[in-house]
């Protein structure tokens, strides 16, 4: 695929000389790099921002990381980072997460960090995910004349090890706290005096969830008074991954022909809990890696829940909620805090060896799973659902209901050489394999089965979660 025409157009008129390096289409800017056989040092990119003057846009290497601090003390602006749902006015010829690091063409002002300016050669996606422009460095800098050259970028290497001890002894601590725009997320965090709004359908199915004479009846009147939530419920009935060959005309035949009452309720409640944070969309946290891993995960340990002995059986539909929810501390994260959201899907996306928990540690000095059980508890959500959320990453965990947390571990772990995940390995720790009373073998069957033959259906549940 060419870049933007837009793009193509405006590169045309300027009589700049470049030319265009297509690729397999790839999900972020070391992935294009790699395909196209391209120095990744030599990749630039842009980023939108704003404030109360309106946007702006910071072009930088795509192997440094934007030092917020400093830029904004250097503008004396307070600026954030731009929600991407909200780009595709600006960039209407663009895929989503490729926005090319030209402003002129869109009629905006833009700052450019010295450190591009020194660069013999850039690349950059020109709008597409599949294609880079390649041009001479001294080309790039004639299209930028106008732009305002600041030093506002810090090598992402500074987070980056060869392996995770490299990553944890390197004492680096002043360089990783200068690029926090807040001087302590935890104690910010452990102020905040109030929790994102618990939607009304998720507090009325809580209600349900506690009442012992609720019906299938009560179930379809709460979930039909949500019309987006009860369009979910049945999309979800319909694809392909409960394999369902009738007809799923209503919220009545989701519930009562293929989900069944326990199935909808807590698919129910993490659909509607999962609408009140918005995050950024793209990165191996943002929105669309975040359902997906979500989704997986809930699908999988809902499936692994089948092998354990009937006595230590975990309801099917908590499993899955319990899955669906694990993370969903980073969908806090980056619907509170955007700018510290933005800095850790950026040092995921370049540490993709080292564990995320070493990195939020690191970068944020607080993970998600605190963050997550924080906002479960506070919305009243089942235990096992917060413990889930606090401890699926302990494989020592061994207090009331591990059985959840011990099985989104599990997934979490086999997904892992699949897809991104959280997890600190791929390999089924053993630990929790004989807490589980599972056998590697049958685990393993399980997790082939899931991937090969629900991977499409799991595919189009993740969609409609991130849409």
């Amino acid at each position: 695929m060419e870049p933007s025409r837009h793009i193509e157009a405006y590169l045309n008129a300027q009589g700049v000389p470049f030319r265009i390096i297509a690729h397999a289409p790839t999900r972020t800017l070391i992935e294009a790099a790699r395909s196209a056989k391209i120095d990744y040092r030599r990749v630039v990119r842009a980023i939108m921002l704003e404030d109360s003057q309106g946007m702006l846009m910071a072009i930088l290497p795509a192997s440094h990381m934007l030092d917020f601090e400093s830029l904004c003390q250097q503008l004396g602006r307070t600026l954030q980072p731009v929600p991407q749902e909200r780009l595709g006015g600006t960039f209407p010829d663009c895929e989503p997460g490729s926005i090319p690091p030209l402003a002129q063409p869109y009629g905006l002002p833009a700052i450019i960090d010295e450190q591009v300016m020194v660069m013999p050669q850039v690349c950059f996606e020109a709008g597409t995910h599949n294609a880079l422009v390649v041009m001479a460095g001294s080309e790039f800098q004639k299209l930028h004349a106008v732009s305002r050259r600041l030093t506002f970028s810090r090598p992402a290497a500074t987070l980056a090890g060869r392996d995770e001890f490299e990553f944890v002894s390197a004492e680096q601590p002043s360089t990783i706290k200068g690029l926090h725009p807040m001087a302590d997320l935890q104690q910010r965090i452990q102020n905040i005096s109030k929790l994102p709004p618990l939607p009304d359908s998720t507090r009325r199915l809580l209600l349900l969830r506690n009442n012992s004479k609720a019906t299938i009846a009560d179930l379809a009147a709460i979930v039909s008074t949500d019309p987006i939530l009860a369009a979910q419920v049945i999309r979800y009935a319909r694809s392909a991954y409960y394999g369902y060959r009738g007809r799923v005309e209503s919220l009545q035949d989701a519930i009562t022909q293929v989900l069944g009452f326990d199935m909808v309720l807590h698919m129910a409640l993490g659909l509607s809990a999962s609408r009140a944070l918005r995050m950024p969309a793209d990165g191996p946290l943002g929105m669309r890696a975040f359902w997906r891993h979500s989704v997986y995960t809930a699908g999988l340990a809902q499936a692994l829940n089948t092998l354990l002995p009937p006595a230590t059986r975990g309801k099917p539909g908590l499993v899955y909620l319990a899955g669906l929810l694990h993370d969903i501390g980073f969908a806090v994260l980056g619907h509170l805090f955007q700018a510290e959201f933005y800095l850790l899907n950026k040092a995921v996306a370049t540490n993709p060896r080292v564990p995320v928990s070493l990195i939020e540690k690191r970068v944020l000095g607080i993970e998600h799973t605190q963050i997550g059980s924080w906002l479960m508890g506070g919305w009243d959500m089942p235990a096992e659902v917060v413990t889930s959320a606090l401890e699926h990453h302990n494989e020592y965990y061994s207090g009331e209901h591990a059985a959840y947390a011990n099985l989104v571990l599990l997934a979490d772990h086999l997904l892992k050489g699949h897809q991104p995940s959280d997890a600190a390995g791929d390999e089924p720790p053993p630990v929790i394999l004989t807490a589980l009373g599972l056998d590697l073998e049958r685990v393993m069957e399980v997790t082939r089965k899931v991937l090969e033959e629900s991977r499409p259906g799991l595919d189009e549940m993740a969609g409609i979660m991130a849409a």
